[in-house]
């Protein structure tokens, strides 16, 4: 928040950031004044949303190789330079000083190179995630009374998972916030029906814009057998259970981590803020997801969730995935470097 580094400023005190999103997230923002200042944003009118501009490169940013406007988080995609968000992540970057140390939730072997640039902007930085993996290594008692849900967990999906095959399941959640029409709700649900894979769905009552979840009897019928729908669930344990082969996600940062964490291969729909710079990563630079048009069709489900449960493109992201979720494992155990990120910042700034 912008007013608490003001403050600190203000006040003669250290100043710390906890940025709870990507570090490529971060390092998008703090570009926000340049996106301005050379005419990219804010939008001509509304028809730059959807003729193309946005697919314009954004080459300049160093650590951020073969981005588009698209990819950058969407605050950018306003006609109104006075737009809420948009001028609040302005003022977030014109503040952030050189001297500042920003903790991160992520490891240099899953955003190096972002790292690396910004190290160059701020020397104290410190990565020091992924936080599912790192709270493990804390006594377990100290932490039963944390927990950060919006809405109540469904605990049956976990039995449920229980009479599944090892990398048989399909596991949808869109996170806390998301919304969409009741005609976007429907693709998805005919994509995973004729998918023929067993799927576990979470669908919160305030997912459907305006209105109430309504699936016909027919796709209830079709998927009765090899389909759970709950309205919320642990999601770290669900995607830790052996029997999850693929997650359909948002992208939002925690559940994109908590999926590397899992080494669960993911499809993604991102929605809004920061998720399609996430999305990107996930695609393009990890290559170990695969990215749903905006509009998805009930085809392009299909496709996808097939390709990545039993295909060779989804093999191979699984693999890549694994690969990371042993980098993370490394970082966060005892000696690793996240691990000793945490241990320097208790130790040596914030003690002293």
């Amino acid at each position: 928040m912008p007013f608490t580094i003001q403050a600190a400023q203000e006040l003669g005190l250290p100043n710390f950031i906890f940025w709870p999103a990507s570090a490529c997230s971060f390092l998008s923002i703090i570009n926000f004044p340049t996106l301005v200042e050379k005419g990219l944003t804010p939008l001509k009118d509304e028809s730059y949303l959807t003729n193309g501009y946005l697919d314009s490169k954004v080459d300049w940013i160093p650590g951020m190789k073969n981005f588009r406007l698209k990819d950058i988080p969407d605050f950018i995609r306003t006609t109104d330079l006075n737009d809420v968000m948009l001028q609040f992540f302005i003022e977030v970057a014109n503040r952030i000083q050189r001297n500042t140390t920003i903790l991160f939730n992520t490891f240099d072997g899953l955003e190096s190179d972002v790292m690396n640039a910004l190290s160059s902007m701020f020397p104290s930085l410190y990565p020091i995630g992924p936080f599912p993996l790192l709270l493990n290594q804390s006594p377990q008692s100290h932490l039963t009374s944390l927990g950060s849900n919006l809405w109540n967990e469904d605990l049956e999906c976990l039995e449920w998972l229980e009479s599944k095959e090892s990398r048989s399941v399909v596991y949808v959640n869109f996170g806390s916030i998301t919304v969409m029409s009741a005609e976007q709700l429907l693709e998805f649900a005919w994509g995973l029906a004729n998918s023929k894979k067993p799927f576990l769905w979470i669908i919160r009552p305030d997912l459907v814009i305006g209105g109430s979840v309504i699936l016909s009897s027919e796709f209830v019928s079709e998927t009765r057998d090899r389909s759970l729908i709950a309205s919320w669930c642990p999601q770290e344990q669900v995607l830790n259970h052996p029997s999850i082969g693929v997650f359909l996600t948002h992208c939002g940062w925690n559940s994109t981590t908590e999926s590397v964490c899992a080494g669960v291969p993911m499809l993604c729909w991102p929605f809004f803020a920061e998720q399609p710079t996430n999305c990107r990563y996930i695609c393009n630079e990890w290559e170990i997801g695969m990215e749903i048009d905006t509009s998805a069709k009930r085809e392009e489900v299909e496709k996808l969730v097939n390709e990545l449960m039993v295909g060779e493109k989804g093999k191979k992201m699984r693999e890549k995935v694994m690969e990371l979720k042993r980098k993370a494992e490394e970082v966060t155990k005892p000696g690793g470097c996240s691990y000793m990120n945490l241990d320097k910042v208790i130790k040596e700034v914030l003690l002293n």
